[in-house]
């Protein structure tokens, strides 16, 4: 009599390993807190638990300290699991009593050897070189989000933690750079961030933070997107910058009003691979816009009510963005159009306020005629 087979899993819990994977994207997606779904699925069996564990643990948000200690320890204490995690988003308030979780956070980042995705929205201030040494040693990383803050790190500490991840691709910082009195801003030689392809910097980028493009344009020498909103003056290096850039550029964001800000009529045409522009007035002259880059697919503008007719000549040239698709004009009334204060008669105010009515009128009027001769798609 031959000897009974040994017992195989049923049902759910026979199934392939790459149907399970499937099953658990479908029932626990990272828009819906996928851990409140993936929890119940852990004691299906031991093959569903590892699955479904490596699922839980690869994306990780946080907010508030009484999750953010637990985490801390249980990723200490158990590299295997501290080993699957490729995505945290750490999520503190600004606030006096934030000390202890920006330490707590700044362990969970040192714990994970292989994170890919870092975003971090705000961190207290007095454990900053903690959380810098933990980030700039997380050498797998692939996209790095520091916003809502009060300065992280200095620019010169940005580069040299740069050369460090080689695997790079998307870089967002917003208001992290530090003042840095008598610190140079030169790469450091040895590997750069040839993968580097999306940055975006929200940040004061005065003379004090030493911030050059010159010095980032040699660290990231292939960016294709590229989005800078200064809140002082736009560094006057970035047309150089933007000339290495110009064979892989193809989106670019420059929103800056101030006057000494370097003007990029002369910039634009050696820009081939341009498709997407965000720019404003003070940066480029409508009257220049017919000179932007041939394969230019959609323009966002934001430009004053009163040159709103320039702009709309300027497309209207033969020639001008044969390839445009989309055009969204943002316009606010300038100084001219704007309501006086209260001390000037209301007679005046509502001549003033007519003749910006006029001026939006005729450019909608200008605009709408032009898009739809040229079958572009207008928002303003």
């Amino acid at each position: 009599m031959s000897a009974p087979s040994p017992s195989k899993p049923s049902g759910m819990g026979a199934l392939d390993g790459a149907l399970i994977e499937r099953i658990l994207a479908v029932l626990a997606p990272k828009k819906l807190a996928p851990h409140k779904r993936l929890v119940p699925l852990l004691s299906v069996n031991k093959h569903w638990h590892l699955l479904a564990r490596r699922r839980l643990y690869a994306a990780i948000a946080l907010k508030g300290p009484w999750v953010a200690r637990p985490l801390r320890r249980t990723l200490e204490s158990n590299q295997e699991l501290a080993a699957l995690v490729r995505e945290l988003v750490l999520d503190t308030e600004l606030s006096a009593q934030d000390a202890g979780e920006t330490a707590d956070h700044a362990r969970i980042v040192a714990a994970c050897p292989h994170l890919q995705h870092l975003t971090i929205l705000g961190y207290a201030t007095a454990e900053l070189e903690a959380y810098r040494t933990a980030i700039a040693s997380r050498a797998e990383l692939i996209s790095l989000n520091v916003s809502e803050g009060a300065g992280m790190f200095t620019f010169p500490q940005l580069l040299a933690m740069m050369s460090r991840w080689p695997s790079l691709e998307k870089l967002i910082l917003k208001g992290v750079l530090l003042p840095c009195e008598g610190l140079t801003a030169e790469p450091p030689a040895g590997p750069t961030c040839a993968q580097l392809k999306m940055v975006k910097i929200i940040d004061r980028l005065d003379a004090g933070q030493h911030f050059t493009f010159a010095a980032f344009a040699t660290l990231a020498p292939a960016l294709s997107v590229l989005w800078v909103q200064p809140q002082h003056a736009m560094p006057p290096d970035l047309p150089a910058a933007l000339r290495r850039w110009a064979p892989t550029l193809e989106a670019l964001c420059l929103l800056s009003d101030a006057a000494s800000d370097p003007p990029l009529d002369a910039v634009l045409p050696i820009l081939p691979a341009l498709k997407h522009l965000d720019t404003t007035a003070a940066l480029l002259d409508p009257r220049a816009v017919a000179r932007a880059p041939a394969p230019l697919t959609a323009l966002t503008y934001r430009v004053p009510s009163v040159q709103l007719p320039d702009l709309a000549a300027a497309l209207a040239r033969p020639g001008a963005l044969p390839a445009l698709k989309a055009l969204d004009v943002k316009s606010a009334l300038d100084v001219k159009g704007a309501p006086p204060p209260a001390p000037f008669p209301p007679a005046a105010t509502q001549t003033l306020r007519a003749g910006a009515s006029s001026h939006a009128h005729v450019a909608r009027v200008d605009f709408d005629l032009v898009c739809k001769r040229r079958r572009i798609r207008l928002t303003l």
